[in-house]
């Protein structure tokens, strides 16, 4: 069995030490713009600005702006292991969200004919954040158990519809305007209190299901729906915040209470993403039963248990 490489992007939250625990090989990090007009790298490790000073100046209207590298510079990243006689295993964040799984496909279709004898399998996660970071947790552990690339690959895709989201973002205005999530003019207008709750579609899109009012209802909301939809004894659950610590203190209190089994991994969201969401968002990922169509299933069951706040 050929040695190979795990990579992915700068969507996963999965900071150096987590990188290192799930045997994360490398990541390509996309270009964010800041506000004063100047593109850097939209690293994991928050090596230039703070998560709190990061999002403290986007409640400020401060915008930032996002985009992939170059083909060459995605073809060059992988050619550095290519070189050293390593397949490669690539996730991306959700082509529904970023042009970065193409790029990546691009780039392994223009290297294979300079090397013909390595595998480069690319995945798209059709997720996000930590959702993200979660399929790449369960890929690193599964390669550091002995698995083959085409056995870790065949897992991420008939896994990754399993993959669920629960929680809000009090601010919807930077997913409306950055197209990052469907049906969100629906819950624009007074949001004072609101509190939309989404769940990942097929498509890989953030898909708003309902609203609650308050945090204690959205808290109860989160539990129930978790409930109804996790998978038995949980292994491993992500807990993503942007900006909202006390909120995200709160619901890893509560998923841990609830779901003694599984590891709680608290997370702030990468810059990449974070630009997109803005501050207010506190979310839990975590795997499940498989994602319906539409979220026809998924809809039902939360108005179900909203009827019983």
């Amino acid at each position: 069995m050929s040695d190979y490489v795990l990579l992915t992007d700068s969507s996963t939250d999965l900071t150096k030490d987590l990188r290192e625990r799930f045997g994360v090989d490398d990541y390509l990090p996309g270009n964010i713009t800041f506000p004063d007009g100047n593109t850097h790298d939209s690293t994991l490790d928050w090596e230039e600005i703070s998560p709190q000073d990061f999002y403290m100046s986007m409640s400020k209207d401060s915008m930032y702006t996002t985009g992939i590298k170059n083909i060459e510079v995605q073809e060059a990243f992988f050619e550095k292991y290519l070189k050293q006689g390593k397949d490669i295993l690539n996730i991306s964040l959700s082509h529904a969200l970023s042009n970065t799984y193409d790029s990546c496909r691009k780039a392994a279709e223009n290297l294979k004919e300079k090397y013909p004898d390595r595998k480069i399998i690319c995945v798209d996660s059709l997720r996000y954040s930590g959702g993200d970071g979660l399929l790449v947790s369960f890929a690193g552990d599964m390669k550091k158990a002995g698995k083959s690339i085409e056995e870790v690959a065949e897992w991420l895709e008939n896994n990754k519809q399993k993959c669920h989201q629960t929680g809000t973002v009090d601010d919807l205005k930077f997913l409306a305007k950055m197209g990052r999530c469907s049906n969100v003019s629906a819950f624009m207008g007074s949001l004072i209190n609101i509190k939309p709750l989404a769940d990942f579609n097929r498509d890989g899109m953030n898909q708003i299901i309902t609203k609650v009012t308050g945090y204690k209802k959205l808290y109860k909301a989160m539990i129930e729906y978790m409930k109804a939809t996790i998978e038995p004894e949980p292994k491993r659950i992500f807990v993503s915040h942007t900006f909202r610590k006390a909120q995200w203190l709160e619901i890893q209190k509560l998923i841990e209470e609830t779901f003694p089994t599984a590891e709680i991994i608290p997370t702030t969201v990468n810059m990449a993403n974070g630009s997109s969401i803005g501050p207010g968002m506190v979310v839990a990922f975590y795997m499940g039963k498989e994602i319906s169509e539409g979220l026809a299933e998924e809809t039902k069951l939360l108005e179900e248990i909203k009827a019983k706040l």
